[in-house]
């Protein structure tokens, strides 16, 4: 029996303009629009010890002249757990990857990083507003990952369970996303 609240899930799926769908896949399936983008937050159970997974679609409209790229920006962020001293007993330990390399130190302090296109990561973690906005989200919503492909959107996954999220941490963590899927709209 789940204790999976409608009254929740309404005033959730309100906030980003949404409506609640079903879906046998996931006991939550939410659906709207953030700056005129289509998210969607899912859980597969909404209690412990199931997350929920963020996506945010940036490839709103299909152009058949413009041929995907194979070298477009695909990157996986995860935060660093340790810092300082505890950092690198942790990698020479081998609890936390080292990660590709940026030519961004402060990143590279806060983030671990994996993608296939190095001059287009450098790139996009040095736009204005990237550093900030990924600050944010990993103080907010405490992420275990995000996935950012350059030509499909932004996937981050939360390990809070949907029973116990805070609908100001959802707006908020969707709101940063957005602001972060705008840049790759815009520049990617």
């Amino acid at each position: 029996m789940s204790d999976l609240s409608p009254q929740k899930l309404q005033m959730m799926a309100q906030m980003i303009e949404g409506r609640v769908v079903e879906d046998t896949r996931f006991e939550v399936t939410i659906k709207g629009t953030v700056l005129g983008f289509p998210a969607t937050l899912q859980a597969i159970k909404a209690g412990w010890p199931f997350g929920v997974t963020y996506t945010l679609e940036t490839q709103v409209i299909d152009d058949p002249n413009d041929p995907p790229r194979e070298d477009a920006l695909s990157m996986t962020i995860s935060p660093r757990m340790t810092h300082g001293l505890m950092a690198f007993v942790a990698r020479l330990l081998l609890f936390e990857p080292q990660g590709q390399h940026l030519q961004d130190r402060r990143m590279e302090k806060s983030f671990i990083f994996s993608f296939n296109n190095t001059m287009e990561a450098e790139r996009f973690v040095k736009y204005p507003g990237v550093f900030e906005n990924l600050l944010h989200l990993e103080e907010y919503a405490k992420f275990s990952e995000m996935v950012i492909k350059a030509h499909a959107g932004i996937v981050l996954s939360q390990p809070q369970n949907f029973n116990n999220l805070d609908p100001d941490v959802y707006r908020e963590t969707f709101k940063l996303m957005g602001e972060v899927g705008q840049i790759l709209f815009e520049a990617f």
